[in-house]
């Protein structure tokens, strides 16, 4: 089963709810709202993060190749993205260094 993340600081499991409102965040270091120590997502899930978005451009193959209607794409467009922006917080892992990229 999915778990959203867990402070490394306090080891206190955040929610979907505050993880889903702290995605939107631009900032490197985001507070822990129960301890308040930075966290910064890990190299590891950031690099996950990073290919989320590689599945929209692999939807079209199947429908192009098979001739099926735009509107179909679009609604699987929406159902992917919808999918994204619930499940991505489970795919957060919270570390209190902030690890280069690569």
């Amino acid at each position: 089963m999915m778990k959203t993340p867990t402070c490394a600081n306090c080891q206190k499991q955040w929610s979907w709810k505050m993880t889903w409102k702290k995605t939107f965040t631009f900032k490197k270091a985001i507070p822990c709202p129960f301890c308040g120590e930075k966290q910064y997502i890990t190299k590891n899930a950031r690099q996950k993060l990073c290919l989320l978005p590689v599945i929209f451009p692999l939807i079209n193959v199947p429908f192009l190749s098979f001739g099926v209607d735009n509107i179909y794409l679009g609604m699987m467009y929406v159902v992917c993205i919808l999918g994204l922006a619930i499940g991505m917080p489970y795919f957060y892992e919270l570390s209190n260094e902030n690890e280069p990229l690569w």
